[in-house]
């Protein structure tokens, strides 16, 4: 039988471009749907993010690094002195008053990769490496060898990952496929021209009665000015430095210089500490 996958990754809490690529997905009559880890942070999407997903019953569900850092934070392991900390823990504390007790330890017990077969293929799905998370070795220039590693069993085809929110096809030296769907909330190219596409990323996987597969890459426009006045709506905090990230596509969990002093001015490191009872 048929199969048109939609495969998504790295939503980042963009409600308003994972809504556009649902719909899209469904207008071009996706039979399942595969998400690849990262559904949280730094935008304002929480509880409804997981309601949005679970309305089309995704085949495949994984947990990114995202979620491992909020679980992370969870445990007690932030710097109060480190100014990224204090932004990932207060994003996390903004996402933790929304979700319920039972949804948090669903998000737990995710994997951060798995095996499936469509028809007679075996395509092995994860956010990064199979074995890991998180790190850049996936990242598009990088060496063949590291994805090489992307195959752990002798007669997998397909490999797909997540994580660099760059879109991509390539082979194994094998000839085995490798794909990444890109980013849906915060896609990246490292070309200039194209970084300046804030399009949605996703990836349509059609396999048909024969096991023949097409790749079809979708970039689907949403409404960004929408997204940034939803986060202010909802209260989300650093809602202005969403909106910078929104418009240009940068973002900034790794610079402490930007972050440091709005940590100040909101109050943000004591209510850190206060939630977490540090």
């Amino acid at each position: 039988m048929a199969e048109r996958i939609a495969i998504l990754a790295d939503v980042h809490g963009n409600v308003t471009a994972l809504d556009a690529v649902l719909r899209d997905a469904a207008a071009n009559k996706a039979t399942q749907y595969w998400f690849l880890g990262d559904l949280f942070l730094p935008g304002p999407g929480r509880g409804e993010l997981l309601a949005m997903l679970r309305a089309v019953h995704p085949t495949v569900w994984l947990r990114g690094n995202w979620e491992r850092t909020i679980f992370d934070l969870v445990a007690g392991h932030i710097d109060v002195t480190n100014p990224v900390d204090i932004y990932q823990a207060r994003l996390s504390e903004y996402l933790l008053e929304d979700l319920t007790t039972e949804d948090y330890a669903w998000l737990q017990q995710l994997p951060i990769s798995t095996m499936v077969n469509v028809g007679h293929l075996t395509i092995g799905v994860s956010h990064s490496q199979p074995f890991r998370d998180d790190g850049r070795d996936l990242f598009p220039p990088e060496d063949q060898a590291n994805f090489e590693q992307l195959f752990v069993t002798p007669n997998q085809d397909i490999a797909v990952y997540a994580h660099t929110h760059t879109q991509l096809e390539r082979v194994s030296r094998a000839g085995q496929l490798i794909l990444n769907p890109g980013s849906v909330g915060q896609p990246f190219s490292n070309w200039p021209r194209f970084f300046k596409d804030h399009r949605a990323n996703y990836l349509r996987l059609d396999v048909n009665g024969a096991d023949e597969v097409t790749v079809n890459f979708r970039k689907v426009a949403y409404d960004e000015e929408a997204e940034i006045q939803l986060a202010k709506t909802m209260g989300a905090p650093y809602a202005d430095l969403y909106a910078q990230i929104r418009k240009t596509g940068l973002p900034v969990n790794h610079s402490p210089e930007i972050l440091a002093p709005i940590n100040q001015r909101e109050g943000y490191t004591e209510d850190v500490i206060k939630f977490f009872d540090l």
